[in-house]
């Protein structure tokens, strides 16, 4: 919870959307009982994913391709 009411800190101090994804309209109007109760009915986001660079995806790709052709034999004439 506390780190619930810290994510809203920062963003009412922030300018972050006034706060209002987190609560602050509960908070100001109802207080800290409410704002507690309303909360712990959300759920909790989940961390964004961060994806690769292609650039990155790319390289492992080719030495993904490079193991998988040495280890199938390569390239044998005949």
């Amino acid at each position: 919870m506390a780190g619930r009411y810290e994510d809203l800190r920062a963003a009412v101090l922030g300018g972050v959307d006034g706060g209002s994804r987190h609560g602050w309209a509960v908070l100001a109007r109802c207080g800290m009982a409410a704002w507690v109760k309303a909360v712990a009915r959300i759920p909790v986001p989940l961390p964004a994913v961060r994806h690769a660079p292609a650039a990155v995806a790319g390289e492992l790709v080719e030495v993904l391709a490079r193991m998988a052709w040495t280890a199938a034999g390569g390239c044998r004439s005949g």
